[in-house]
């Protein structure tokens, strides 16, 4: 039986991001479960209080999370009541897992104040953001609960304490306070942005742009052409999501200003790797199968682009970026292509 006095929280994924957030949770008191679709993981982080795939060699308060795998789901049903379900597989597996876990969730999560997003992409098939997907395919309970946070996380950093910020959105006003406090503490500041749309628009595209930052840092380039293209990014960001009624105050905030530097910039950004292993000529299928984590910005380039050509936006850095990753284009060619562009006012 669930211990009924101790809040249970369900985080699903046992990623980087996803673990992190589950220490995070259990170090503020709550009883944390972790779902992993791999098992391999699961039996380590429960056996040896690590999980060196994706956290490298950071040990885990003893007892301080439980994880499941995939063959262990009656076992959840008898022993999770969650207070909270967070979502932090991939952008484009939310949707299989979602389905999967479905007789779960709608059996055990009725009394769940709210389902958190914690992804940052765009669904490729079908273009829809993460909290759309999750409204298509979870139990009417949660359908009016749905919430995603994002903003400047990097997860190495939020394991060492460094002080962070980030944001909570969601349609519905009334989760926004709860989900705040809960996810808080001294080290991690959370805001609430009834945005949502702008707030998962802007974790969705800054990855685009920070392709393009990977790919200024392995041509050799410096910090005026960072600069140029993280200015011109945001740009890029705020006109695609007006489109969609996003608030230009969003773009300029934690989720989008703040989130876009921090993975154009950082060492441990996997989109920014991706650019960078680009620039140096390696293909990006080779460079995807070489990499344990999953760069979202791959597969949201497409559908951010299929999406602007539909619409007759004008992205030419998310152009460019797409030409390279999915015609090959030359990336002496594609700098070229943005540099002699026609002349025209900033806004």
């Amino acid at each position: 039986m669930a211990n009924l006095k101790i809040k249970e929280i369900l985080v699903i994924g046992s990623g980087s991001w996803g673990t992190t957030l589950s220490l995070l949770l259990a170090e503020k008191g709550y009883k944390v479960y972790v779902w992993s679709f791999e098992e391999v993981v699961a039996r380590e982080i429960n056996q040896c209080g690590t999980n060196k795939k994706y956290l490298g060699d950071y040990s885990f308060p003893e007892g301080s999370v439980h994880a499941f795998g995939t063959k262990d789901i009656d076992e959840i049903s008898y022993m999770v009541n969650p207070y909270l379900i967070i979502f932090a597989v991939p952008s484009q597996f939310i949707r299989n897992t979602a389905l999967n876990l479905f007789n779960f969730i709608e059996a055990s999560c009725k009394d769940a104040i709210a389902a958190v997003s914690a992804a940052k992409g765009i669904e490729k098939e079908t273009n829809l953001r993460i909290s759309q997907v999750l409204k298509e395919v979870l139990p009417l309970c949660l359908k009016n609960k749905i919430a995603a946070l994002s903003g400047p996380n990097i997860s190495s950093e939020i394991l060492r304490k460094l002080p962070s910020v980030s944001t909570v959105s969601s349609e519905n006003n009334k989760i926004l306070k709860k989900l705040q406090q809960i996810f808080s503490n001294d080290y991690f500041r959370v805001y609430t942005n009834n945005d949502i749309i702008g707030v998962e628009l802007c974790g969705a595209l800054k990855n685009i742009i920070a392709i393009a930052a990977g790919i200024s840092d392995g041509m050799g380039y410096a910090s005026n052409t960072k600069a140029s293209l993280i200015t011109r990014g945001l740009y890029e960001l705020e006109r695609f999501g007006k489109n969609y009624g996003a608030k230009s105050r969003t773009f300029a905030g934690i989720a989008g200003m703040g989130d876009l530097i921090t993975t154009c910039i950082s060492t441990a950004s996997r989109n920014r790797l991706v650019g960078e292993r680009l620039a140096k000529g390696e293909d990006i299928d080779s460079i995807k199968s070489s990499m344990n984590m999953i760069a979202e910005g791959v597969e949201t380039t497409k559908a951010v682009y299929d999406m602007s050509e539909k619409l007759r936006i004008e992205l030419p850095i998310i152009k460019c970026v797409y030409d390279i990753i999915y015609k090959h284009e030359d990336v002496k060619k594609s700098v070229e292509y943005l540099m002699k562009r026609s002349f025209k006012a900033e806004y």
